[in-house]
């Protein structure tokens, strides 16, 4: 009996799980610990449109003193790497090839997101928690347009080092509380 339930419920998890690595592999290696946290990003972006719609002012209150206490750590952090492994390489670069054009312009767009959020997050420290929608909203967008538009087109335009350069950098400031 026990076993004619659970071998459907191993064989479920067997499958999920197959089809998560296989969607992490699809990511080049050095970018795959930013996609892992852009899974997260779209779970609290979801977490907080869904919260925000429910207009239940304290489960909002909650969730704005959750990101506003892992803001800093988490979403911060990673936002700093973007810009000092990625975005720099393209912001004001001198290449004008297509593609060096086209990264530099989202990378523009992409970094003023961040400062976007901060101005969220700043809110959200304040007090005003009206500004979760927007900021779940924004973060659904933003990390989609880096999974599905920025991340494709690194892969093809930097070089082994480059890319390696983004893991290092990421590594580094995972391991210190520096940034």
């Amino acid at each position: 009996m026990i076993k004619s339930i659970l071998n459907p419920l191993l064989f479920l998890l067997r499958h999920l799980e197959l089809i998560y690595f296989k969607n992490y592999m699809k990511r080049i290696e050095q970018l795959q610990s930013l996609s892992r946290e852009h899974h997260q990003s779209l779970t609290l972006a979801q977490k907080a449109i869904k919260t925000s719609d429910a207009q239940d002012a304290a489960a909002v209150k909650k969730l704005c003193r959750e990101i506003v206490y892992d803001y800093p750590g988490v979403w911060k952090v990673h936002f700093k790497i973007e810009e000092d492994s990625i975005f720099k390489r393209y912001i004001g670069s001198a290449d004008e090839s297509i593609q060096s054009g086209e990264l530099a312009r989202l990378c523009l767009s992409l970094q003023q997101e961040h400062r976007t959020m901060d101005e969220y997050y700043e809110q959200m420290k304040k007090g005003n928690y009206e500004v979760l929608k927007e900021f779940g909203t924004l973060l659904k967008k933003h990390t989609r347009t880096e999974e599905r538009q920025l991340f494709p087109l690194l892969e093809e335009a930097m070089t082994q080092d480059e890319l390696n350069r983004i893991l290092q950098t990421s590594q580094d400031y995972r391991s210190t509380d520096s940034v």
